[in-house]
């Protein structure tokens, strides 16, 4: 009983954890990435992915991979507690323009 209810308590906090980091980003998502979020003009100076995989180590999650799609940086990667997401980054700004948890 004790060792469930613990259990319980710690996906229930881990949830809300990631709920609070994502959810900017969960509001734009009725908005496309292949849209104005991740069009670069010519020639600028994009980002390394080892970057973005960089800003989320630092975040505390283990990437799987990072890769360019429509423009945007799509990584995947997993926190602590095995929770997985998709986050979507821009190129240039590095800007976080979608995340959503990985099913």
């Amino acid at each position: 009983m004790r060792k469930s209810l613990l259990t319980t308590t710690l996906a229930l906090g881990t949830a809300a954890v990631v709920a609070l980091a994502i959810a900017p980003a969960l509001a734009d998502e009725g908005r496309t990435a292949t849209g104005d979020h991740c069009r670069t003009a010519p020639g600028a100076a994009r980002l390394p992915a080892e970057a973005i995989g960089k800003t989320l180590e630092d975040l505390g999650y283990r990437v799987d991979r990072v890769k360019m799609d429509d423009g945007c940086y799509e990584a995947r990667a997993m926190n602590d507690s095995g929770i997985p997401i998709e986050v979507r980054y821009h190129p240039v700004t590095g800007d976080l323009v979608r995340a959503r948890l990985r099913s």
